[in-house]
């Protein structure tokens, strides 16, 4: 079995005068292991609030053998979303990003779509496992612009996924074995943000050894750089560490 050793979450509106449209799964056992999630709901769309809470709810009502199905659930989350915005023609394109992750004493899973991040510690650094479904991100795939150009250029939040039941499925799946993302003393932080949070620890993305080696440290002071720096973005995280369990 796996053990969660301590956890760290928030998700926040921009300011008092809006809802938040971020939704979020804090880490809940299943099965074998843990079960963890954070949604984003595309506020370009009227139902973004409703379409991040539809994923969030799905995926704690599903068992393992369904949710490390990505395309089950993704569809299942994608017709809910449709159905539920039936009738509403300013809901009609309700879209919300999610990326979730399941790990156990083997394999570290994760399901994502769109522009919500999961990250590993890797010493006193995060190590980003996922990529953003982004106009930008797919012109640096391409190798059309560098890094540095795409600063200058518009469109670096256009998302180009996202579940809506307006669009097609895409997604990205990974697999890691547990062994590859552990650290020195054997546990395993992982940390998802919507991009509300992101932005904030790319912009400088580091804290002391005392702050990285706590999940829960770790989110506190990242809110409290948020708060201090000023929200842009309605903004959630989830930051969670793991050890596997003692067989005594």
């Amino acid at each position: 079995m796996i053990e969660l050793l301590n956890c760290g979450a928030f998700s926040f509106a921009k300011d008092s005068t809006r809802e938040n449209e971020d939704a979020f799964l804090l880490p809940s056992p299943y099965e074998d292991g843990y079960i963890f999630a954070v949604a984003d709901g595309v506020g370009s769309y009227g139902g973004a609030k409703e379409a991040a809470k539809t994923a969030i709810r799905i995926l704690s009502e599903l068992g393992k053998s369904e949710f490390l199905k990505p395309e089950l659930v993704l569809n299942l989350i994608k017709n809910e979303i449709k159905e539920s915005m039936q009738g509403g023609l300013d809901k009609a394109k309700a879209a919300t990003t999610l990326s979730y992750c399941f790990i156990n004493n083997d394999y570290l899973h994760v399901i994502h779509v769109g522009d919500t991040r999961v990250y590993a510690k890797s010493g006193l650094k995060l190590k980003l496992l996922t990529k953003d479904h982004t106009q930008h991100q797919e012109l640096l795939d391409d190798g059309l612009y560098t890094k540095k150009e795409l600063v200058s250029l518009p469109g670096k939040n256009m998302l180009t996924a996202a579940i809506s039941g307006a669009l097609s499925i895409r997604y990205q799946y990974i697999k890691i074995p547990f062994d590859d993302l552990v650290s020195e003393d054997q546990t395993i932080m992982l940390v998802i943000m919507s991009d509300g949070a992101y932005h904030f620890w790319e912009h400088r993305p580091r804290f002391s050894a005392n702050t990285m080696s706590n999940a829960s440290s770790f989110a506190t002071n990242m809110h409290k750089r948020i708060q201090r720096l000023g929200p842009n973005d309605d903004h959630s995280l989830i930051a969670a560490s793991f050890k596997r369990a003692s067989n005594n």
